[in-house]
């Protein structure tokens, strides 16, 4: 016994350097249990266990090397080993609560950073957590193709800077939307209270059902603040804005409570700096202002990745204007509150605004090409040069209060596609379409630039089948409201063709160019004869190929050879018929409009021929079109 108390004795002495560079937490418990038993069996017992415990943690420190990290190990999400002289020596994991906090992930291009985010959106997935990655440079399309995600283009992103966020009042949000603009766009002080003043006049004269858009902002300008000093910046800010993408210019955008339990990629590699930095203010100005409305949660909800972040996050734009960006910093600091975190990325620290390295708990330092960087958010202590310029790809310098001062990092590799095929992305997008929902108020000329587009694009289609193509932004009954008014308008025409069964199909087609405001580019124009002449070529041929019947095709229709040699003729014009007509053929059937009396189609052509092309008439066979598909 005396000898194991000469054992502790040295074990207590050798604690104090131990402690500096592990967790020795669970032998200080059993000591501290030691001194408090009076159990001559019990101490016997402990005694063993705290030497056995002391054995194992000397085999990690056989020379108490100074520069070995203390590392607490901990529950969480598993991304990549901890190295000791290129060797693991533990598992790394991050907990929600270090998402909670904010990452930093620094590297120069091709280091590994997209792939150590990837991973820790993938673990973080696993556990609840859900992710929108702000993604500058198609580097997350991969994960837009997972069945919980939902990959939004920059074709489909939809958004009202003036539409308040659920549970938030026009008022509030109309000083939030001031701010947000004249941050993005550099407005100064004039100009933004001159912004508020004309938003806060239109929302308090604003009596409709859904809220004013960019483009109805700009209308009250015009009207009602020409004369003040500042209508030239602030007017030329919102047009430049409107005329450079479309994406803001909508009542109601897309609604990202429906999102609220999806993961969403958002592509941004087509946004200029300003325009970037204003989408992205708005979305996490919706996500926190709708949170604060309801109040704080207990529970992490979700991560935000802004890669490429001096896109978002430009020092520069912080020097210039000597204010920062006082909305979007407020919200980086306070959103966590509120269950979310984010992931910051880019190749230099330099280039980010300080607020955002300042709250980031947790830092991944790659290889970077500027050293002196790293000493802006780093104590002078930390000797890493040395360190930073023996990284591989993949590997990291890892600063998180689990580990003390600093560890280097390996990250697990993880398998994804970085180019991803368009079609399948496409084909995601379609999957998700049900998200892009948006409203315009002038969705009226929308809808009918649609249906004109539909109508051109597959003038072949009956009736229903351009119902079902459009029917996710236009319903049956505004259909045919629609179809009626362009209709009476002269800008579409109707046709009816008796098909099998009795039964009628109607197709349309555009016959004048359309109203104006209406783009006439890439629509195709017909008459009522060359429509059905069109249409016919297509029918016909469809039901020729069904029949698996031969023909060739012809300038005015179709020739079918064998023991009777038959001629399809569609177009209608009875004096290229009677041309025709003096060629020999067994058979000649012309396929007439159902609207065109069959006897008064014999009398116009008698009217243009002679006695002799009578003899002609006897190989003529006159057909509506589902008399030919009974015939054949």
């Amino acid at each position: 016994m005396e000898a194991e108390q000469e054992v502790l004795g040295k074990i207590l002495q050798g604690l104090d350097k131990l402690r500096t560079r592990v967790d020795t937490s669970f032998i200080e418990g059993l000591i501290a249990r030691l001194s408090k038993t009076a159990d001559k069996e019990m101490q016997r017992f402990l005694i063993l266990k705290i030497i056995q415990e002391y054995e194992r943690l000397e085999q990690l420190f056989p020379n108490l090397d100074a520069s070995y990290p203390l590392i607490k190990v901990k529950e969480g999400i598993e991304v990549g080993n901890l190295l000791y002289k290129g060797q693991p020596i533990s598992r790394f994991s991050l907990s929600v609560e270090d998402l909670n906090r904010n990452v930093l992930v620094i590297g120069s291009t091709g280091h590994g950073k997209t792939s150590l985010i990837m991973n820790i959106l993938l673990q973080a997935e696993k556990q609840g957590v859900n992710y929108l990655c702000f993604d500058m440079k198609k580097d997350y399309q991969f994960l837009g193709l997972s069945k919980n995600t939902v990959y939004i283009s920059s074709s489909n992103i939809k958004i009202n800077p003036l539409e308040p966020p659920k549970d938030v009042s026009m008022q509030e949000w109309a000083v939030h939307f001031a701010d947000v603009f004249s941050d993005s766009f550099a407005l100064l002080v004039g100009s933004r209270d001159y912004l508020l003043e004309n938003t806060m006049g239109l929302f308090s004269e604003w009596d409709k059902q859904y809220p004013p858009s960019l483009s109805d902002l700009l209308k009250y300008i015009e009207v009602y603040g020409r004369r003040n000093d500042y209508f030239k910046v602030v007017r030329g800010r919102i047009s430049g804005l409107l005329m450079a993408t479309e994406i803001f210019d909508c009542n109601n955008g897309i609604s990202f409570e429906k999102l609220n339990d999806k993961n969403i990629v958002l592509s941004m590699e087509k946004f200029g700096q300003p325009e970037g930095h204003f989408l992205v203010s708005l979305v996490l100005s919706r996500f926190y202002y709708h949170s604060l409305a309801k109040g704080r949660s207990s529970s992490f909800k979700r991560v935000f990745v802004i890669d490429d972040a001096h896109m978002i996050l430009d020092a520069n734009q912080e020097k210039d204007y000597a204010k920062g960006i006082p909305i979007l910093q407020y919200i980086l600091s306070k959103i966590r509150e509120f269950g979310y975190g984010f992931i910051f990325s880019d190749q230099q620290i330099s280039s980010i605004i300080s607020s955002a390295i300042q709250n980031t708990n947790t830092k991944f330092i790659g290889k970077v090409n500027l050293l002196p960087d790293l000493y802006k958010i780093l104590p002078a202590e930390y000797k890493l040069a040395p360190e930073i310029g023996k990284l591989e790809k993949g590997e990291f310098i890892v600063i998180n209060d689990s580990v003390y001062p600093f560890s280097v990092f390996k990250a697990d590799l993880v398998k994804t596609e970085k180019y991803v095929r368009s079609d399948l992305i496409g084909l995601k997008e379609k999957i998700d379409s049900d998200f892009f929902v948006y409203f315009k108020n002038s969705d009226k000329d929308l809808k009918e630039k649609e249906l004109l587009e539909e109508i051109s694009k597959n003038p072949g289609s009956n009736l229903r089948g351009h119902q079902l193509a459009l029917e996710k932004i236009i319903n049956k009954e505004d259909f045919n409201t629609l179809k009626n008014k362009l209709i009476s308008e002269g800008i579409i025409s109707e046709l009816s063709i008796l098909m099998e069964d009795e039964k009628t199909h109607k197709f349309l087609f555009i016959k004048s160019a359309p109203n104006e405001g209406l783009s006439n580019n890439n629509l195709m124009y017909f008459d009522e004869k060359s429509f059905f002449s069109y249409l016919m070529r297509e029918l016909v041929a469809r039901h020729l190929k069904s029949r698996k019947i031969s023909f060739q095709e012809e300038v005015s229709g179709f020739l079918i050879k064998g023991l009777i040699k038959t001629y399809i003729f569609i177009e209608q014009d009875v004096i290229a018929l009677s041309k025709l007509l003096e060629t020999r053929f067994d058979r000649v059937i012309f396929i007439v409009n159902d609207n065109m009396n069959k006897d008064d189609i014999i009398a116009d052509m008698l009217k243009e021929g002679d006695a002799a092309s009578l003899l002609n008439f006897k190989t003529l066979n006159l057909m509506y079109f589902y008399e030919f598909k009974k015939a054949f």
